[in-house]
């Protein structure tokens, strides 16, 4: 299997069977941001329409769209889908703490790939 050198404080090197865990990792951070920013719209439309009728939001909108059942439902999606975020981002190196913990397999040479066979099929 080929390795990619990889930036961005991941572990340093991804090997081409990393790329379905990695697809999933980008695939629920932009449902994240998504939900996030859906939030945010639903949390302006409760401002939008109590500045409407002149109605006081104590707490605040976040707090009125917590009590409604579909802002419950958006929180605790959100919520539940950060936690897989921060596991996978951990399983790649990619948090401050697991950083220091993920090494890469036999080092990195060769262009990025640790394995001398492996080179040699790949031309390096």
């Amino acid at each position: 299997m080929g390795s990619v050198g990889y930036r961005n404080g991941l572990s340093g090197v991804l090997r081409t069977v990393d790329s379905y865990a990695l697809e999933q990792l980008c695939e629920d951070q932009a449902t994240l941001n998504e939900l996030r920013k859906g939030m945010t719209e639903m949390t302006r439309e409760i401002s939008r329409a109590a500045r409407e009728k002149q109605l006081a939001l104590p707490g605040g909108p976040l707090i009125q769209l917590s009590r409604t059942i579909e802002g419950r439902r958006t929180l605790a999606t959100i919520r539940e889908l950060s936690v897989q975020v921060i596991v996978q981002r951990r399983e790649f190196g990619s948090t401050p703490a697991s950083n220091g913990r993920v090494q890469t397999a036999g080092g990195v040479t060769g262009g990025g790939m640790a394995d001398p066979l492996e080179r040699a099929l790949c031309g390096v």
